[in-house]
Order: structure tokens, then sequence, then C-alpha cells
């Protein structure tokens, strides 16, 4: 993948930026000089990322969107380059979920998870595409570890992130065929901190939680924002995706066995929720919620694994550095 414009050059599109994971992926891009768009549903937390966008020294502009109305993304595209003049990086982040068994969730819910998850994917895509050409840009889709792997409670959320994968696969292989300048990657976050714990709809009597391990927004949304100007195929983010990754395709059946004894109890706290709390399925809760959840305390502040993933390639210079560095003193040692 050719590497782009550095992020101080280029116009950002953040859509499903105002709170959580894309919350903080907006202000990591302001913060390398990005100009920033956020779309999402909740006025309040849209104009709250706005004003963190600018207080990096960055512009920013907001627009109230629903993903799942293919008008409003493609509004979002236009006012962002009614504004800054061009799209140089597309960035899918907006998601919803229901937590149930997969035989207990209605056929509404079940549509409402597809229309924001995948065709909120889909519509950015089609939508930018055409400013992605000109300005030989990168799309972004953020998806999850759970693209491959269904987990109980999660089959509506699974699927559409499943799809997602095979869609971007697919329009990847087109994009390279016609040499449009335009990659494609698609993120694999493990577990965040994100304040959508608090917002999906549940049938489990139950406080959701992220399957730990469970990371900050924050060291997930810098490998996001380095991929505007360095792109990557597919991106894992954490050792729990990875782990869970490298799972899938080494034993599907130990991993069925492993969710079997921990795939309820896993996602959830002790802590009673009624199963008809407010939700943000299909109206924005109101409130600006912020970048990170309710679980600070247990949250990890960083990603070795990820770290490593990124910088391998520095790795394996400084080795070959070290080894030649080795033979050198060896050769003076041991004259010939």
């Amino acid at each position: 993948m050719a590497r782009k414009k550095p992020l101080d050059e280029q116009v950002v599109v953040v859509a499903g930026g105002s709170y959580g994971l894309g919350r903080a992926i907006a202000r990591a891009a302001a913060d390398r000089g990005a100009k920033v768009v956020v779309g999402a549903r909740t006025r309040a937390a849209l104009d709250a990322a706005v004003r963190e966008v600018e207080a990096a020294g960055s512009a920013g502009h907001a627009v109230e969107v629903d993903v799942a109305r293919r008008d409003d993304v493609e509004r979002l595209v236009h006012e962002s380059v009614e504004r800054f003049g061009r799209v140089d990086t597309y960035i899918a982040n907006a998601m919803v979920t229901v937590y149930a068994e997969a035989h207990r969730l209605e056929d509404d819910e079940l549509r409402r998870v597809f229309d924001v998850n995948f065709f909120g994917g889909v519509y950015g895509f089609w939508a930018a595409l055409p400013e992605l050409r000109k300005s030989r840009g990168t799309f972004i889709q953020i998806a999850s570890a759970l693209s491959y792997r269904g987990i109980p409670l999660q089959s509506a959320y699974c699927s559409t992130k499943a799809a997602l994968r095979g869609f971007f696969e697919s329009a990847r292989v087109e994009q390279e065929k016609e040499r449009s300048g335009v990659d494609i990657c698609v993120i694999l976050p493990g577990a965040i901190n994100t304040p959508q714990f608090d917002r999906a709809r549940q049938k489990m009597g139950l406080q959701p939680q992220p399957v730990p391990p469970i990371y900050q927004p924050e060291p997930f949304a810098e490998p996001v924002v380095r991929c505007c100007e360095r792109p990557i195929r597919e991106l894992p983010l954490g050792w729990g995706s990875q782990k869970a990754l490298w799972g899938q395709k080494l034993s599907p059946r130990a991993a069925d066995l492993v969710l079997f004894r921990t795939g309820w109890k896993s996602q959830h706290t002790q802590e009673l929720k009624p199963q008809d709390s407010p939700d943000n399925l299909f109206e924005p809760m109101p409130g600006d919620p912020g970048a990170h959840g309710r679980f600070d305390e247990t949250s990890r502040e960083s990603t070795a694994w990820t770290w490593l993933r990124l910088h391998r390639g520095l790795l394996g210079a400084g080795a070959g550095l070290a080894t030649m560095g080795l033979l050198a003193a060896r050769s003076s040692r041991f004259p010939p």
C-alpha cells in the first residue's frame, strides 16, 4: 500500500466520531495537524468533539448524521468537501449493538444493527470513493476481532462485522485492479473502554462490559491515525484481538468450548440493569459521554503487541545492525 500525504496536510472524516474510539481518533488526528470532520447523531457530543479538535490547534467541523441513511452520509462527505475542499481519509466507525441470544432478537433490532454497522460503512465507502479517488486517499473501516469469531449474545454485532470484512476484501482488490490509488484498511480492535456499554440495548438484565483485556481508546486511536499515512490492509489492535484471531484459525472448536464456559459472564458485571433501560439503538441518547466508558480502573493505557506489530521493520533493522556489530567485533578479535 502506498504511503499517503502527511496528516497535517489531510482532511479526515470520522463517521461515528462523537464519543468512544471515534472521539479519540478525531482528537489524535487533530493532534497531528489534520483538519477533522466529525459525523454522528448527538449534537452535544459532536460540538464537544469539535472543541477538542480546535483545542489541539486544528480546524474541525461537525455534521449531525445517522449513517443508516444514505442521504445523511452523502451530506457528510459533501459538507466536508464544501468546508475543506477535499477528503483524504474517511473513517467509518459508527456502531450499535444488542446483547441477546440470537433467537431473542427482534427483526427490527437485527435490521437496525445491520443498517448502522454494515450499511453505514458501505454508504460511507460509496459516498467518499469519488473524493478519495481524487486525493488518492484511504478508506478505513473500524471492524472488530469479532469479524472472524462470533460470540454468545453478540450475533447481530458479529454478523455485521464479518459482513464488513468480506465486503471490503472485495472492494480492496477492485480498487487495486482499477489503480485508483485508494487504499482500504480494515481495523480489528479488541475490547475498548467506551461509553457504548452504557448505551447498548441489552436483554440480560445486567450491565454489559467489554470482554477483558480492556484497553483505553487512545492506544487504539493512534494506530488508526497512523493508517491515514501508512495504510495497512488489515490490522488487529491489542493482544486480545490477536489471540482471538489465532485461536479461531488454530481450533474453532476449542474456541467454542471456551465461550461455552465464559462467553456470558465475561460480557457483564454483576450490576443489575433493567432490560428496558434507555439505549441508543434507534434514537441517540442526550449529552456528551466523552471518549471513555466506566471501566477506567481496569483498562490498559498501552498495547505492546500492537506497537511491535507496527514497528517490526524497525525491530528487524535493529536486529540486523546488532548482528552486523557482533560480526564486526568478532572479525576484529579474530583477524583472518
